[in-house]
């Protein structure tokens, strides 16, 4: 096996991770759209979402998605926008492009370090 091979060989290997990774964006991108389309999730999601959460996320669907955010393998960070009434973080688990959890938690604005050296 020459040098060329060996990198293509590699290249070849590394293709399902990231069409995994792909696939797990794409399944978090499809929760954020059926959130603001006010779909019901938990017959979207079934088992992946506490009805506790139904509530929170009910109240974002006219905010704006905003930093979709990769965390560690399988875990997507949401923040939503709500202008005026604050924001709300959503965190999405994703296993294999399937959504295995969705839950809300609060969000604090950091400080504006601005004008400190």
């Amino acid at each position: 096996m020459n040098g060329v091979q060996f990198i293509v060989g590699i290249g070849l290997m590394a293709l399902p991770s990231i069409a995994m990774a792909n696939a797990d964006k794409d399944a978090v991108k499809a929760v954020i759209k059926a959130v603001r389309a006010s779909e019901d999730l938990t017959a979207l999601y079934p088992d992946a979402i506490d009805s506790r959460e139904i509530a929170s996320l009910a109240r974002v669907a006219k905010c704006s998605a905003l930093n979709l955010m990769k965390q560690k393998s399988g875990y997507y960070t949401v923040v939503w926008d709500c202008g005026a009434k604050g924001a709300l973080g959503m965190q999405v688990a994703v296993e294999g492009g399937i959504v295995t959890a969705i839950s809300t938690m609060e969000v604090g604005m950091r400080p504006n370090n601005a004008g400190r050296p």
